[in-house]
Parts: structure tokens; C-alpha cells; sequence
């Protein structure tokens, strides 16, 4: 304790051993606390049963993702058989003799043009941030606090 004059009062070994007790049971119930938290989060079980909707979401969500995959594959090797390659020719040979002025490409609007650099450029540079930070992650990991 500091008294008005500035100077420490001196305490006795008793009243720090006590402090110093008081400290470390605190801690000790932290730490017994933080453990039970770690253990209750990693409980895959325990989570599925307090948030089954989060738990049922993530799995329609993986499930649609899954089955948006599986069918995109399966178009593409519908489409490259030999049938509907004969009935998209045919389509595109009939829309370009019916209207060839539709065939031709013109060159993209110069707004087009600028976006399409623009988003590039932000791709390439958030695709650099994440490769570095990992890179720095992976050879230089976060020191431990303690």
C-alpha cells in the first residue's frame, strides 16, 4: 500500500503468501474454466445438439454444393456426346443463316473493358495477400503468449 507521503508500506509475508493464495486459486478456476470451454467447443456432438439448425443449414448447404457439382459434371459429359454436339451445330447454323449479323462479335464497350481490368487487378492483389500471409504464417508462426 502507497500512503499519502508516497512511501510503501512495508507488508507482512503473511499478508503475501495470502495474496499470492488468493491469485493462484483465481487463476486455477480460470484455467479450469478455459479448459471446460476448449473441451465443449471441440465437442462435435455437444455443438450438434445445441445448434441443430446451424448444423442442419451447413449440411443442406454441403449437400446443394455437392449436388451442384455432381451435376455440372454430369452436363459436361452430356454435352460432349456426340448427339447434342449435332443439335447445337445445327441450332447455331440455323440462328446464323436466319441472322448473321448476330454471329459477329463486336468489340466490348470501353466500360467493359476498364472493369474487367479493374476486377483483375483487385483479384490478383487480394490472391497475393493471401498467399503471402500464409506464406509468413507457415515459415514464421505467431509466438505462443504465455
Amino acid at each position: 500500500m502507497i500512503e499519502g507521503n508516497g512511501k510503501a508500506e512495508p507488508r507482512s509475508p503473511r499478508e503475501i503468501e495470502r495474496d499470492i493464495e488468493y491469485l493462484r486459486t483465481r487463476l486455477d478456476r480460470s484455467l479450469a474454466e478455459l479448459d471446460r470451454r476448449r473441451h465443449e467447443l471441440t465437442d462435435v456432438r455437444l455443438q450438434m445438439r445445441k445448434h441443430p439448425a446451424v448444423v442442419i443449414g451447413t449440411g443442406t448447404v454441403l449437400l446443394l454444393m455437392l449436388g451442384g457439382v455432381g451435376y455440372a459434371v454430369y452436363r459436361s459429359r452430356k454435352r460432349h456426346e456426340l448427339p447434342q454436339k449435332a443439335s447445337r451445330l445445327k441450332l447455331a447454323l440455323r440462328g446464323a443463316l436466319d441472322k448473321p449479323e448476330k454471329v459477329i462479335r463486336s468489340e466490348p464497350p470501353p466500360w467493359q473493358k476498364i472493369l474487367t481490368a479493374v476486377g483483375t487487378a483487385v483479384a490478383v492483389n487480394l490472391a497475393k495477400k493471401i498467399v503471402e500471409r500464409t506464406w509468413t504464417q507457415t515459415i514464421h508462426p505467431p509466438a505462443p503468449h504465455g
